[in-house]
C-alpha cells in the first residue's frame, strides 16, 4: 500500500508480529475526514447542526478525533495488508499490541496474529486401504427377527404367586409390578418411596440383593430387604449407612412373545414374513455397507495424519481442545455427575490433546485437497443433496428449504468432506477383507 510500510516477523511456526507505519500525510487525510464526519452530527449553542466550524470541531473532540481515526486508519489498512500478503489468520488470534501516535501525525502499530500453517500434500492418491466385507447370514436375520418380537412383546398376568430363583436368571421373562420405600438407619426416605414401579426381573442393572431378597416372596405380601451395599441405590449422603427396602409385591407378570408369521409380518406392515425377512436383510446389507465405509473412512483420515507433519495453530489447538473437554464434562453432568467430580488423569489429557491436534491437523490436509482438487460448492450437488431429503420426506419442500438456509455451513461441509473422499477413494487400492463370521 501507498504511504505504508509493513514489516514481518515470525515469532512461531505459525504466530506473526506485523508492524505498520503509516505515513503523516495519509493519517491527516483520515483525521480530515472525521472531523467533517463528526461535524455532521454536532450540535453546540450558537451553531446549527452541522455548522460547527471545524476549529472548534478539531479543539473541542481532540481525543474523540484522535481515537476515531486511529480506529478508522486500522480498519482500513490491515484487511489490506493481510491480502497483500495472503495472510490467513486463525479466527480469535488477531491482537493490538501497540499503538503510537506521534507528534509529526505519523501513526505506528503493531499486531501479532496466528496464520493458518502452509500443508505440503503428500500423495493422497493410490493409498492402500483395507474395506471389510460383511455378509448377511441367517444368524444376522434370526436375531432382527428376535428383537422384533422381544419389541412387540406383551405382558400377561402369570398364574405362579411366588418369585422363584429361576425368574431372577438372565434367561428369565418375568417381570413385577412393586410398591417400595427405603430406610436409611431405619428412617423412611420419603422423597425415594415408589408405587406400581414396573421391574423386569432378568435385568442386569437390578441391584443384586434386591433381585435375591424378593425370591420366596407371594404375591401381596410385603418384606423388608436390606441392600449389601449403598453403592446400590447410588445415594452418597447414605454412605456409611444402613440401607433397606421395604417391597411390596402387586403382581407378578409374564412376558409372552409373539410368533413370527404371516399376521406378525402384517402387524408391521409387509404381506407376509417372506417380505419381512427380504426387508430384514436388505436393511442389514445397508447396514453393514455404511459401517465399513466408516471405518473406511477412519482409516484414511488416520492415514493422512500419520502421513503429514506439520506445525499447527497453538491458540487453535487449545481452544479446540477446550471446546471437546467442555462437551466430555457436559456429558459426564447429563448423566447425573457433579461438576467439581470431573476430572481427567495424566494419560487422559495426553489422548485429548492429541485428539485436538489430530482434528486440526485434518482439518488443514483436507481444505490443501479441496484447494488441490478445485473442488467447489455447485448449485447441483445442493439440489442433488435436497433431493436426497426430499426423496425421505416428499410434499416437504418449505420445511426443507428452511433447513438448508439454518445449516447451509454445516451440508456444505459434509458435502466437500464427501467429494473428498471420492477422489481418494476411487484412485485408492483396496484390498477387500471378509469377516462376515469374525
Amino acid at each position: 500500500m501507498k504511504n505504508i510500510k509493513t514489516e514481518i516477523s515470525k515469532l512461531s511456526p505459525c504466530k506473526l508480529k506485523i508492524k505498520i507505519q503509516v505515513e503523516k500525510n495519509f493519517f491527516e487525510n483520515y483525521f480530515e475526514n472525521c472531523c467533517v464526519e463528526v461535524q455532521r452530527e454536532t450540535e453546540i449553542p450558537g451553531f446549527r447542526k452541522g455548522t460547527v466550524p471545524i476549529e472548534i470541531i478539531k479543539k473541542r473532540f481532540s481525543e474523540i478525533l484522535k481515537e476515531k481515526t486511529i480506529n478508522k486508519v486500522i480498519n482500513e489498512t490491515l484487511p489490506q495488508i493481510l491480502k497483500e500478503n495472503n495472510l490467513n489468520y486463525v479466527a480469535d488470534t488477531l491482537k493490538i499490541e501497540k499503538l503510537n501516535l506521534k507528534e509529526d501525525n505519523s501513526f505506528e502499530y503493531e499486531v501479532t496474529l496466528e496464520v493458518e500453517p502452509e500443508v505440503k500434500l503428500k500423495s493422497y492418491k493410490g493409498l492402500k486401504l483395507k474395506k471389510e466385507i460383511k455378509n448377511v447370514t441367517q444368524k444376522d436375520i434370526d436375531e432382527v427377527i428376535e428383537q422384533l418380537k422381544e419389541n412387540n412383546a406383551k405382558l400377561i398376568p402369570s398364574e405362579k404367586n411366588v418369585i422363584t430363583e429361576q425368574d431372577i436368571l438372565p434367561s428369565s421373562k418375568t417381570f413385577c409390578v412393586i410398591n417400595y420405600k427405603i430406610f436409611s438407619d431405619g428412617k423412611e426416605m420419603k422423597n425415594l418411596e415408589g408405587k406400581n414401579v414396573l421391574l423386569n426381573l432378568a435385568e442386569d442393572n437390578m441391584p443384586k440383593s434386591l433381585k435375591e431378597g424378593m425370591v420366596g416372596m407371594e404375591k401381596g405380601g410385603k418384606k423388608l430387604i436390606r441392600m449389601e451395599q449403598k453403592a446400590e441405590l447410588s445415594q452418597k449422603d447414605n454412605k456409611e449407612k444402613q440401607v433397606d427396602i421395604e417391597v411390596e409385591l402387586l403382581e407378578i407378570k409374564q412376558k409372552i412373545l409373539p410368533e413370527f408369521n404371516d399376521d406378525f409380518a402384517k402387524d408391521l406392515g409387509y404381506n407376509n414374513k417372506e417380505e419381512l425377512v427380504l426387508a430384514i436383510k436388505n436393511s442389514l446389507k445397508e447396514e453393514f455397507e455404511k459401517e465399513a465405509n466408516q471405518k473406511l473412512k477412519k482409516q484414511i483420515y488416520e492415514t493422512l495424519i500419520e502421513q503429514h507433519d506439520f506445525p499447527l495453530p497453538e491458540t487453535e489447538v487449545k481452544n479446540h481442545y477446550n471446546e471437546i473437554l467442555d462437551s466430555l464434562k457436559q456429558n459426564f453432568i447429563s448423566r447425573g455427575g457433579k461438576e467439581e467430580d470431573f476430572k481427567l488423569n495424566e494419560e487422559q489429557t495426553k489422548n485429548l490433546l492429541k485428539k485436538a491436534e489430530d482434528e486440526i491437523k485434518l482439518k488443514y490436509i483436507l481444505k490443501k485437497i479441496i484447494q488441490e482438487e478445485k473442488i467447489e460448492i455447485t448449485k447441483e450437488l445442493l439440489e442433488k443433496e435436497k433431493g436426497k431429503l426430499l426423496a425421505l420426506y416428499p410434499g416437504r419442500e418449505k420445511e426443507i428449504d428452511e433447513y438448508f438456509e439454518k445449516n447451509f455451513d454445516t451440508i456444505a461441509s459434509n458435502i466437500l468432506e464427501e467429494k473428498i473422499l471420492d477422489v481418494i477413494i476411487s484412485n485408492a487400492k483396496i484390498k477387500e477383507v471378509d469377516v462376515t463370521n469374525k
